[in-house]
């Protein structure tokens, strides 16, 4: 009974080792994907990158040349696309302190908004800023009810979701960028 015990130990401690390796693969390739698309705007080429340098400090305040709704949809986007980093900064940085998890993704985005600014290479923006920090808020709560549900689970489902999000991104952007060359 004992070594069968210490064997299954063994086989967790693996198992937990091989997720974590997972992880750390998933979650670097969105943060590469993230990147490209928040500072290079997909371009596959330096030329194609807008040159632009705006700072809008006012949070929700648009231009009235563009609809309402558009901006609302970018709204939307920003917030889907920081809830994976939400959910695998809560993962990393420990389950029970959601904040920091929160706190590194917004310190993500203020690096991106940033970065955007000093090399004028888009529209830094505050309200960008709140909605990948909410983003990011609704992966924490994400992956503490993902905990709730699945406990045991949970990490192997995230991962395997993540990577099949990845693969289909890949593949579609690769045909873009095929059929566009």
């Amino acid at each position: 009974l004992h070594k069968e015990y210490r064997r299954q130990r063994q086989m967790c401690i693996r198992d937990s080792h091989r997720t974590k390796v997972i992880s750390c693969i998933v979650f670097g390739v969105y943060l590469l994907l993230l990147t490209w698309l928040v500072l290079f705007k997909f371009a596959f080429a330096i030329e194609e990158i807008p040159h632009l340098r705006q700072l809008n400090l006012i949070p929700f305040h648009y231009e009235t040349s563009v609809a309402f709704i558009t901006h609302m949809k970018e709204v939307i986007y920003n917030i889907l696309i920081f809830v994976p980093a939400g959910v695998y900064f809560t993962a990393f940085l420990g389950k029970r302190k959601w904040w920091l998890g929160i706190g590194a993704s917004f310190f993500v985005s203020l690096t991106f908004e940033t970065v955007q600014w000093i090399f004028s290479i888009g529209v830094s923006d505050i309200t960008d800023l709140i909605g990948n920090t909410l983003g990011s808020g609704v992966g924490a709560v994400l992956f503490a009810f993902l905990g709730k549900i699945l406990p045991k689970k949970r990490m192997s489902m995230i991962n395997g979701i993540g990577a099949v999000v990845e693969v289909v991104g890949i593949a579609l952007l690769s045909m873009l960028f095929v059929t566009n060359k």
